[in-house]
């Protein structure tokens, strides 16, 4: 009897050491952002399937990333922190943007994830072998119909996502990213601008492709209703330095999924008009109250409406 007591005792808490969810995907953000890693991943989506080799280097506070495909159009793109250089070999063509890089790949969820409570639920679903590594699975599952969810398989040796699942509304996958091969520990990005091969190359750079600014209005719009956990988090005007009229953006989040509104002027004849889906991203266009929006985001599409459903345009602005 008090072998079994034993038994019992020691189970419990050996089950109660064990990370919880969100323990796992705290190690992931850190494995994606600390750790020098290099390997070939499958990335599918709208029923097409890429593969593409990437590279990951951390020099002290210095983080590159190279992407290169391995099928269809050759190119590659190489990331750090003050620009993003991308590589056409067919048409021998550089272009140097010192735009923000996106952090998507890999990095997708926000620091702080007790923020995700109201409205995600996480769970541990059991292990799994990708790229022959052992893997836990962990899930993010909605609460309700109006954001995807997430389904990750993480290497135990490091956090790193051996692959990525985006869940829509249904449950059904609709993007997946997995590796097929993994390094972890070297990363090998080649120095691009060390190549002597560069002086063939027409080299092009836009450091300010597109400026944001601050809206000269901020209080023009009402966003009434917003769909449950969605608030406005950014809020700028788009200048292109081509002379095109400036664009109103708006983005909502509820801390995981986002949307953008782009709101402009006038109507232009070649204007988007309805509603359209490409794999995981919903668009709507249209008027509201004589003005130009569309809103886009990987989110399901009553989400979309609900937040265009809800902007008024205000009588008076401040």
């Amino acid at each position: 009897m008090i072998l079994c007591l034993f038994l019992v005792i020691s189970q419990s808490a050996s089950a109660t050491d064990d990370p919880s969810p969100k323990d796992w995907l705290e190690r992931m953000m850190r494995a994606v952002q600390q750790l020098n890693y290099q390997g070939t991943f499958v990335y599918l989506h709208d029923n097409q399937l890429e593969t593409m080799k990437i590279a990951h280097a951390v020099q002290g506070d210095r983080v590159r990333e190279s992407l290169m495909s391995l099928n269809g159009t050759p190119r590659e793109v190489i990331r750090d922190e003050e620009s993003v250089t991308c590589v056409l070999p067919d048409s021998h063509e550089v272009s140097i943007d010192k735009r923000t890089p996106s952090t998507k790949f890999l990095n997708i969820l926000p620091q702080d994830l007790d923020q995700l409570d109201n409205h995600y639920n996480f769970q541990n679903v059991g292990k799994s072998r990708i790229a022959n590594r052992q893997a836990q699975v962990v899930v993010i599952v909605p609460n309700d119909r109006l954001r995807y969810g997430y389904r990750f398989a993480l290497d135990i040796e490091s956090g790193l996502p051996l692959k990525s699942d985006l869940l829509n509304e249904h449950g059904e996958l609709v993007e997946q990213t997995m590796f097929t091969d993994l390094q972890i520990g070297v990363a090998e990005i080649s120095e691009l601008h060390n190549r002597e091969s560069l002086f063939t190359y027409r080299l092009k750079s836009h450091p300010d492709e597109i400026n944001k600014i601050p809206l000269l209005n901020p209080n023009k719009w009402d966003f009434i209703g917003l769909p449950s956990g969605f608030r406005l988090r950014m809020q700028h005007q788009l200048i292109d330095p081509e002379g095109s009229d400036p664009v109103d953006q708006y983005v909502f989040s509820d801390g995981l999924s986002s949307l953008s509104v782009f709101v402009e002027p006038e109507t232009r004849e070649e204007a988007f008009s309805g509603v359209s889906k490409l794999g995981a991203i919903n668009a709507w266009g249209g008027q509201v109250e004589g003005f130009q929006v569309t809103a886009v985001g990987e989110v399901p599409a009553v989400t979309i409406l609900g937040i265009v459903q809800g902007m008024q345009l205000k009588q008076t602005h401040d």
